[in-house]
């Protein structure tokens, strides 16, 4: 997008006001350098400028999105209202000011734009007009069996997912011990990104097959249900993954959709995430206390929670301030958190190291397993250097974007599986610090799915179709 064109979105001229709005009112409000103030807010707009200008992959959109909601929105509320505090680690005002943090946020923001403009020049274009064809015995099956196959696959979601909520395998916070290893990798890969890979899948091949705009409803279905067996609030953040890739599949496809139907869309997810967080809330409260502790949890904390998490949940500002005024930061300090060991309910290296006091209340059930997580950005400064930060994230970047992309012209120019794929990864680097060494874990069942998904499209696909 050129910046004449960028100039006549909406969007940037309501970012402008409000980064300088913001500016404007914290300008006081911040204790330390005003230059440097300055031009965190214009980095801060710049990455925004960044979301405009550039035909992202989902992985930059979501992380850096992500970034901005924690180093900008949360840090500018830390600093107007007086109630929103750092609420992790040893961060005292009293001993220093913002501007460690504030020059690492510049320097990390900057180095996103750079990352973006490196893939903009040395990848090609993320879309492309061509598309998955598929066999004419493939298309003949799946026409013929179409009913049956979505009540298989409806039934199959259900039916994981009731699994799942009843011996509690794998859910946020809340750990089972006595389930075997691989079962509780199979229920972990299905709820992070396995299910809504496979729900991709059938919207692609329906669309490709029937032009069908209603299957989506399906992406809404998968989300709703795995967010609530997992107990997980983040349903409007899964949800705009599925959207996001639908409407570039729209878009690329040059299929017509009228305004009226995209508001339907939008309010649908609107009900459903406000549903899924009450009924969640619930869900939490009832399972992370202990049952002769609890009371009717009342409709006012509920939506105190709500307002609560859209300010206070983003990850990376508390552990950053807290992390930049520690005097112990080293690069010895960083290969030794990356011996750390997944222990259940003890304090993390992160809590042990920039914390000082925490413990787990007497009221909590003994399955909760809570982990505060520093960030990549806030895990990467334990060495101490801006640079090492710098070059790290490049990489980072490169890397996911690149996954990304392999995920999207092995199956098929599948844009919704593409920015699933994105979005799981910005989530997994976003809240990055606790047993680091899982993540090679992680990355591993990303090449076994890109395998599987490669022979799955070269069984549905034409003889000759390049992959």
């Amino acid at each position: 997008m050129t910046l004449k064109k960028c100039t006549k979105n909406n969007f940037f001229y309501l970012g402008f006001f409000i980064f300088t709005f913001f500016f404007i009112l914290n300008y006081e409000n911040y204790l330390g350098n005003k230059l440097i103030f300055f031009i965190f807010n214009l980095s801060s707009f710049a990455l925004f400028f960044t979301l405009l200008n550039f035909r992202l992959s989902a992985f930059e959109f979501f992380f850096y999105t992500f970034l901005l909601l924690s180093f900008w929105f949360k840090f500018s509320c830390i600093l107007y209202f007086d109630k929103i505090i750092v609420t992790e680690g040893d961060f005292e005002l009293s001993n220093n000011n913002y501007d460690s943090a504030t020059i690492v946020i510049i320097f990390t923001f900057f180095t996103c734009i750079f990352a973006s403009i490196i893939k903009k020049f040395y990848f090609k274009r993320f879309l492309n007009e061509s598309s998955l064809e598929l066999s004419k015995p493939f298309i003949n099956f799946y026409t013929k069996y179409r009913a049956i196959i979505l009540f298989l696959y409806i039934f199959s979601l259900l039916l994981i997912c009731v699994i799942n909520f009843k011996f509690k395998i794998y859910s946020k916070g809340l750990v089972n011990q006595d389930i075997p290893t691989y079962v509780n990798f199979f229920f972990s890969w299905s709820f992070t990104y396995g299910l809504s890979i496979i729900t991709s899948l059938l919207i692609y091949i329906d669309f490709i097959i029937f032009k069908n705009k209603k299957y989506f409803v399906l992406g809404l279905f998968e989300t709703f249900f795995s967010h609530m067996t997992i107990y997980s609030r983040a349903f409007i953040l899964s949800i705009f993954a599925y959207f996001r890739g639908y409407y570039y599949l729209i878009e690329v496809s040059k299929t017509k959709i009228s305004k009226s139907l995209l508001i339907k869309v939008l309010i649908f997810i609107l009900i459903f995430f406000l549903l899924s967080f009450f009924i969640i809330n619930e869900l939490r409260y009832s399972n992370f206390n202990k049952k002769d502790n609890l009371k009717p949890l009342k409709i006012e904390t509920t939506i105190f929670e709500f307002v609560h998490l859209s300010v206070n949940r983003w990850v990376g500002i508390d552990g950053l301030l807290s992390v930049s005024q520690s005097k112990n930061i080293s690069f010895d300090l960083f290969f030794s958190s990356l011996d750390e060991k997944k222990e259940i309910r003890k304090k993390s290296f992160y809590m042990n190291n920039f914390f000082k006091s925490f413990k787990y209340s007497e009221n909590e059930d003994k399955n909760l397993n809570i982990v505060i997580t520093p960030g990549l950005i806030a895990f990467l400064y334990y060495s101490g250097s801006i640079v090492f930060v710098c070059i790290s994230l490049l990489l980072v970047i490169l890397t996911c974007a690149l996954i990304e992309k392999l995920f999207f012209y092995i199956s098929g120019k599948n844009i919704i599986l593409a920015n699933l794929i994105g979005y799981a990864l910005a989530v997994r680097f976003i809240h990055f610090g606790y047993v680091p060494y899982n993540t090679i874990n992680y990355l591993l069942s990303f090449f076994i799915t890109l395998l599987v998904i490669y022979f799955f499209t070269r069984l549905i696909s034409k003889a000759n179709h390049k992959i």
